[in-house]
């Protein structure tokens, strides 16, 4: 037994180097990935969300360094022309700016981020050509040609890349540059070989980590923006959700029928209210309390939330009156099936002696030439409900809910 301890003691101080290294490389590992794309998040839904925002993003900064370059190219070919430089660095140029202007207006109608990163990349691969065709041609490095490299490596953080991007571009220009410079023997001397690579690898090097920061104070913010906007759209449900039931409120029927109502209507499909009150409903209450109108209520919920597909939205109007909204006749003959299961619900007899509960509808249709709206609408409904009622009064027995009227309406809501 001593033994078995003092072996374990000799070795617990051995594994605490590897444990160290272990979370050291695991940390550099995660920093890597995290710096590694711009749009790339553990959450696919975040990704999903740069994604969307990193496409306009990126649009931008292509327009802004094509625009960036085009303004440099003009600015080139004015100055040189008042210097009297070669006819040949001219056309290089104009052929240059030719290019940026392309790009301008070839971002705008590409709608693919892999395509956008591709067009900025060539923008910039035939920038370093262009530059190195200037020097070749003139045979020397003079200011102008060193300064354009600088700047060509300045303009690379204008565009939202991450450290994968930013290697492919970085690493392309400066195997452009460095082999242009080696291909002819002697053309440059030593001396502007060892500048011109100093120049190069520094601003390489801070394009590089500048495009990292950039990576990193980006994916922050668009971790931050879709936290608030989920914060958002989750207050805003709840907003409009019936705390006893868990249905839609009048406030969502009020705010979001217009939408559905457009949608509807590109789609060709009629949309369509049914107002629904619970007959008796205070009489239930009186006989076996308000916590047994309560369980109604919430089994009648219950009942049309796991009946009515995603595009149809049960909503409680207030009290014991409900609308569902939708737009194909197959969700109506869904309401009346939900009906007829809410009048033969074993825990509702159970609770209420076997006396069923039974619910007058009222339906109503919007037009098919216009868009529907939800004034109109709701009048014709809520006439319909009442002489569903008025039927149901004067009927001699309870039957299923079939006691219902219906009523379609025009543009201007008047029924046909």
């Amino acid at each position: 037994m001593n033994g078995l301890v003092e072996k374990t003691v000799m070795q617990a101080p051995t594994g605490e180097p590897g444990s160290t290294t272990g979370s050291y490389s695991h940390s550099v590992l995660k920093i890597l990935r995290r710096i590694w794309s711009a749009t790339h998040f553990e959450d696919q839904s975040v990704t999903h969300y740069a994604r969307h925002l990193m496409l306009a993003e990126t649009r931008k900064g292509i327009i802004l360094m094509a625009v960036v370059s085009l303004l440099v190219q003009l600015t080139a070919i004015a100055l040189y022309q008042k210097l009297g430089v070669n006819i040949s660095s001219l056309y290089i140029y104009s052929l240059l700016g030719l290019l940026s202007l392309h790009v301008i207006i070839s971002a705008r109608f590409v709608s693919d981020l892999a395509a956008l990163n591709l067009l900025g990349m060539v923008l910039l691969i035939f920038t370093s050509v262009a530059i190195m065709s200037i020097a070749h041609r003139t045979g020397s490095m003079s200011a102008g040609p060193m300064a354009s490299i600088v700047l060509l490596f300045m303009v690379m953080p204008i565009m939202p890349w991450g450290l994968r991007e930013a290697s492919i571009v970085v690493g392309l220009s400066y195997l452009t540059i460095t082999f242009s410079f080696l291909s002819v023997e002697g053309r440059f001397d030593q001396d502007t070989l060892w500048t011109a690579q100093f120049l190069i690898l520094a601003s390489a090097t801070t394009a590089v980590l500048t495009m990292v920061r950039n990576t990193l104070l980006r994916k922050d913010e668009i971790r931050s923006k879709f936290d608030l906007e989920k914060a958002h759209r989750r207050l805003e449900s709840m907003s409009m959700r019936d705390p006893l039931t868990g249905a839609w409120n009048r406030r969502f029927l009020e705010q979001k029928f217009d939408a559905y109502a457009e949608c509807s209507f590109d789609a060709k499909r009629q949309v369509r209210l049914a107002l629904m009150d619970i007959d008796g409903f205070k009489r239930f209450n009186d006989t076996y309390g308000h916590h047994h109108g309560d369980l109604i209520l919430c089994q009648l919920a219950k009942v049309f939330n796991e009946a009515l597909p995603g595009n149809s939205h049960l909503i409680r109007i207030g009290g014991d009156e409900f609308a569902v909204l939708y737009a194909t006749e197959e969700d109506e003959r869904l309401i009346r099936r939900c009906l007829r299961h809410l009048s033969t619900d074993p825990i509702l007899l159970e609770k209420s002696n076997g006396e069923p509960v039974y619910v007058s509808v009222g339906y109503a249709a919007g037009g098919q030439d216009s868009v529907a709206d939800l004034a109109s609408l709701y009048v014709q409904a809520d006439e319909s409900l009442y002489q569903s009622k008025s039927e149901r009064a004067q009927a001699t027995f309870y039957d299923e809910p079939t006691l219902t009227s219906f009523h379609v309406t025009d543009s201007v809501g008047a029924p046909r």
